[in-house]
């Protein structure tokens, strides 16, 4: 079992230490640590990605602050700088990654180039771009989170010795472009005419997003999701419908579905108790959006 408590491991090197590292844009970086860190600032930064389990602080990226807590995960960007605060100087366990020009600029080639242009230049690289979305991220609401997510898990493990750290910061690129090239197609569905509006407006739909999975055993408005992203309800309605594919109640109504089919395979719950459980007014209407979703009834689902 490995212990980070007090102490600030990079996984490339394989050191540890009592103080927190420079980081630089010519190295590689994959740290692990559970420490009091008041204070942290990297200018002119390489890309930076920073899960936190537990804890909470502020950070700073452009000159807003954002406030960061547990199971959540941020991407920042290279050349803009950010700073980290943690006033109470309360204990945060956290995985980061910061990763060199140099990387970045043959994972950029990978991701960027056809095939014919892999096979007869592998060496070549292209430069750092700007390009991830930067917001606070739950983990669990997102491959790229989840990943990195079970990376930390690992992370306490013997078994961490024996992964390879550059392999990990090439598996965790490549769920985040992933997931970023997504959410790119998915904001160029939505109806402005300058980009930064769309990919605006795709931050307040994904507050909406993270906010409706996180709440699902709760009775959801509109009103509700207009409050947390900060749109009109017909601003919301629309953009949601045209990014998820789905009004905000079918979505809703459909997440309420696969977590009520969950609960029926697992086998603790009854029927009656997936109703409470997921705030249907009753029963009947419960059975009857359940059985319109898979073809039959709750107590026949598992029958």
């Amino acid at each position: 079992m490995q212990e980070y408590k007090d102490q600030y491991y990079n996984h490339f090197s394989k050191k540890r230490g009592a103080i927190p590292p420079t980081f630089n844009r010519d190295e590689n970086f994959m740290m692990r640590f559970k420490t009091q860190l008041p204070h942290y600032e990297y200018d002119e930064n390489s890309l930076t990605v920073i899960y936190f389990k537990e804890g909470i602080g502020d950070l700073i990226i452009k000159n807003k602050k954002v406030k960061v807590n547990g199971n959540k995960f941020i991407v920042s960007n290279p050349n803009y700088g950010w700073e980290y605060i943690n006033k109470n100087e309360d204990y945060i366990d956290v995985l980061s990654f910061a990763i060199s020009d140099d990387l970045i600029a043959k994972f950029n080639f990978f991701a960027f180039a056809s095939e014919e242009q892999l096979l007869s230049v592998p060496l070549e690289k292209i430069e750092q771009k700007s390009f991830f979305l930067e917001k606070i991220y739950t983990a669990d609401h997102y491959p790229s989170g989840r990943l990195l997510k079970e990376i930390h898990r690992q992370s306490c493990t013997a078994n961490y010795d024996f992964l390879d750290p550059q392999e990990l910061t090439i598996e965790v690129l490549q769920a985040i472009y992933k997931d970023q090239f997504k959410a790119y197609i998915m904001a160029d569905t939505i109806s402005a005419a300058k980009s930064s509006t769309k990919i605006e407006v795709l931050k307040r739909l994904l507050l909406a997003y993270e906010y409706i999975h996180d709440n699902i055993e709760h009775k959801i408005t509109i009103e509700d999701l207009s409050q947390v992203a900060a749109l009109s309800e017909y601003h919301l309605y629309n953009s949601f419908k045209k990014v998820f594919g789905k009004t905000p109640h079918q979505y809703i109504n459909g997440l309420k579905m696969r977590k009520a089919k969950q609960y029926l395979l697992v086998g603790h719950h009854t029927a009656s108790e997936i109703a409470m459980l997921l705030d249907f007014p009753d029963l009947p209407s419960f059975s009857k959006l359940f059985k319109k979703t898979y073809g039959s009834s709750p107590t026949s689902f598992v029958a």
